[in-house]
């Protein structure tokens, strides 16, 4: 099923918006456009190499049995890490369009292990999901 993703084995997810409505069913929420987006990757990221995944970003309000995938008018998708006082990124990643509401996002390289924000902006709204990069 779609809305169920799966990762990687090793990898730890959990999701994260600023809305206490987020739907069980969608990973990354986005409130003002009833958006949804999910995250696959191929491999658990690394550390020590490019960790490319796939962003499917979906209409939240279909009803079809599948749901519909959208293109959002603007998205953008950065990585980041928190570390207590202060935080830092990484060097800006790569979107690449694959089809109607998926998008391939390489140069993902995730410089040290920790607990890694993956922050992705559709149409102004930010909404972020953890993932784990072990050493």
């Amino acid at each position: 099923m779609f809305k169920s993703f799966l990762l990687a084995a090793g990898l730890v997810l959990a999701s994260a918006t600023a809305s206490a409505q987020q739907p069980a069913d969608c990973p990354l929420y986005f409130p003002g456009s009833e958006l949804c987006a999910s995250v696959k990757f191929a491999q658990a990221p690394t550390e020590s190499a490019d960790s490319p995944f796939v962003l499917k970003v979906y209409d939240h309000t279909s009803t079809a049995s599948a749901p519909a995938l959208v293109d959002p008018a603007q998205m953008k998708v950065d990585l980041w890490m928190n570390m207590g006082h202060h935080g830092h990124g990484t060097s800006p990643v790569k979107i690449e369009k694959q089809e109607v509401g998926t998008f391939l996002i390489s140069e993902a390289y995730f410089v040290m292990p920790g607990q890694w924000l993956i922050r992705v902006w559709i149409n102004g709204e930010k909404s972020e999901m953890t993932v784990v990069v072990k050493p």
